[in-house]
């Protein structure tokens, strides 16, 4: 009896291990064809997405390309906090801290369109809004040049 408990496991484990290894052999040559089947569904994805929208995808920009701007418009107002900045609110419910906006368009209660970026990659001391890197600024209606909300003094 013992020889016969002996053999079946004998037998499992001869079964076991062909399964194990017909497995194996699968898997590697899936591996040894995948890179080339791969390669080719790949490229054509990312080049669909850059092909459709005319950027690449984020994690494809390098360090030294800068975001793709996008136009905004709201309204400039002065804040009395922290030495003073100017703070955007966006028709949409955007809130940004515009940094580079020329002297000539820090007017309180200004209504502007600017076109820039969102950076996230700056650290400032107001601690307010997003910080928004300007790149250009048309005045749609003049506001307040002495740059100053009279309910903030």
């Amino acid at each position: 009896m013992k020889n016969f408990y002996l053999t079946i496991s004998a037998i499992i484990f001869v079964v076991s291990l062909a399964a194990c290894m017909a497995t194996a052999t699968e898997q590697q040559s899936q591996v040894k064809s995948s890179p080339a089947q791969q390669t080719a569904p790949a490229t054509e994805t990312k080049k669909a997405i850059v092909m459709k929208h005319n950027t690449p995808p984020p994690n494809e920009l390098s360090k030294g390309e800068l975001p793709v701007g996008q136009w905004y418009t709201g309204t400039l107002k002065f804040y009395n906090l922290e030495g003073g900045f100017f703070g955007f609110h966006g028709d949409n419910g955007e809130r940004f801290l515009p940094l580079n906006l020329e002297i000539r368009f820090q007017q309180h209660g200004a209504k502007i369109k600017i076109f820039g970026y969102i950076d996230n990659n700056i650290m400032t001391i107001q601690m307010w809004g997003t910080p928004f890197k300007v790149q250009k600024v048309e005045l749609i209606k003049a506001g307040d040049k002495s740059g100053v909300n009279p309910k903030d003094i």
